[in-house]
């Protein structure tokens, strides 16, 4: 395996021994049949999800987005020799990543709390469609890349304050589109948005899978 392959997995052994994996929210990349036992004891964590089949994770396809899309769209090709510095900073982004996508689970579920009568009747009649557009939000996703956007445009450049309007401080789109810096906006704008279809494709298998019994 790789430089990379081998610190992921010696990082996880670590935190699985701390017990890190055992919370409902934290999910490892290695398999856990190749971590150890916690060496502190169980703690006691209210049953949050219903996940009829086990725990479960999207880590294979995150681990995946990371590597074939996140890092050829930020880093140039070539080598600094920045071995260590690299790894540790991939494991950290790829850990985050896996806490984000993954907590759709949890999203997922207050849905289904707060619309019981409506996700039972989809659920029940497999309507995959009807599952997506109750859980899709598109004003609140195209605020978010919006702001995704302007925080890409600041990276690295204080004058992007002046692209707000004094009133109703929003971000000026045709402003920000307009701006050239370290980062590409629009780049890192669809980066997010996979982020978060990603994290919708983990809330559709949860309710898909959910168990019906309450």
């Amino acid at each position: 395996g790789s430089y990379f392959s081998y610190y992921l997995t010696e990082n996880e052994k670590v935190h699985a021994a701390m017990r890190r994996y055992t919370s409902p929210d934290e999910h490892p990349f290695t398999p856990y049949k190749y971590l150890p036992k916690p060496m502190l004891p169980k703690l006691s964590w209210p049953k949050a999800l219903r996940e009829p089949n086990g725990k479960w994770n999207f880590n294979d396809k995150i681990l995946d987005f990371y590597m074939n899309k996140v890092l050829t769209t930020l880093c140039k090709e070539g080598e600094d020799q920045h071995f260590g510095s690299s790894v540790t900073c991939d494991v950290a982004l790829l850990q985050a990543l896996s806490k984000r996508i993954n907590y759709g689970k949890f999203v997922a579920e207050i849905k289904y709390r707060n619309n019981r009568q409506l996700v039972k009747r989809l659920l029940e009649a497999k309507d995959i469609k009807g599952i997506r557009s109750m859980i899709t939000k598109p004003v609140v996703e195209g605020k978010i890349l919006q702001r995704v956007k302007l925080k890409a445009v600041a990276y690295g450049n204080p004058e992007v304050l002046s692209m707000l309007d004094d009133e109703i401080r929003q971000p000026k789109q045709k402003e920000i589109d307009r701006q050239k810096g370290k980062l590409d906006p629009k780049a890192i704008s669809d980066l997010y948005e996979e982020i978060m279809e990603l994290t919708k494709q983990v809330q559709m298998k949860y309710l898909l899978e959910r168990q019906l019994d309450d």
